[in-house]
């Protein structure tokens, strides 16, 4: 009989959970959870998880330390007060499965966290591809150059990616681990012309849809890819446009394949539904 490790058991999971079609980038998002150890990031067990079975205000601890738990598809509570986590695997397995990053991808990741992630992402731009992560927070940024000594392809950058973003372009993706409002200038201005942004454009109370954009000549086209819930991403946050966006997703058929066009990078952005 076929023994599995619990990565491949996790792995094997997330294609289920996340309902992957067999193709080669979901192929490519798997074996890349399977290969990053999520013991290396989570810091010592016991460990706190956030179920979706159990109210927001719950959280489930693992009954000992055995890195075996953390092998389900479930997020994990690093910092409860300020609501760090490692997030969902299933919900960024079909992102990322969505997303499609080729071998040798430059990706911008807008919130690095403890990196798990970051290695994820490393994983899927390969030796030639490059990830360039910021983080705000000084704590994570030290926790995520420990984790990722080994990661020859990762750049870490303790900083606001909106507003301090150095000059390490042109991306051919920029993934955003906190919600926005806009593309600000900093990233539309270091992009290529085939590259993609994965979004949360989230509202006031940090809820909205998950997008999937591409620079076009008047802005961006883009399309919604499920509902999410993130906080805030300093420096791509406007009051006004985060109004518009409660209001442009109170319709909730717009969280999936919706198609809209963001017309501006910055604060000047608007969003205009195309004509059919």
């Amino acid at each position: 009989m076929m023994r599995h490790t619990a990565a491949e058991y996790f792995s094997d999971g997330l294609r289920l959970q996340a309902d992957l079609a067999d193709t080669d980038a979901a192929t490519r998002v798997l074996e890349a959870f399977r290969n990053v150890p999520r013991e290396a990031f989570a810091g010592p067990g016991p460990w706190r998880f956030r179920s979706p079975l159990s109210p927001r205000t719950t959280l489930v601890t693992s009954p000992d330390a055995d890195p075996r738990w953390l092998y389900h598809d479930m997020l994990v509570v690093l910092d409860e007060a300020k609501g760090i986590n490692i997030g969902q695997p299933s919900m960024w397995a079909r992102l990322l499965a969505k997303t499609n990053i080729p071998n040798g991808a430059r990706i911008l990741q807008v919130g690095s966290g403890v990196g798990y992630y970051t290695a994820i992402l490393s994983q899927l731009v390969g030796p030639d591809g490059f990830v360039f992560a910021y983080d705000v927070e000084a704590e994570l940024i030290e926790r995520a150059t420990s984790n990722l000594a080994d990661y020859d392809n990762v750049r870490l950058r303790h900083g606001n990616a909106a507003t301090g973003l150095t000059d390490e372009g042109p991306f051919d993706a920029v993934i955003a681990f906190a919600g926005v409002t806009h593309v600000p200038c900093a990233w539309s201005t270091q992009l290529d012309k085939n590259s993609v942004l994965l979004l949360p454009l989230t509202g006031r109370q940090g809820a909205g849809a998950m997008i999937l954009a591409q620079p076009d000549e008047n802005g961006f086209s883009a399309r919604t890819i499920g509902r999410c819930g993130f906080y805030h991403c300093l420096g791509a946050r406007t009051e006004s446009l985060a109004a518009k966006i409660d209001k442009m997703f109170s319709d909730p058929t717009r969280m999936e394949d919706w198609k809209f066009w963001i017309t501006a990078a910055g604060e000047t952005t608007d969003f205009v539904r195309p004509s059919k």
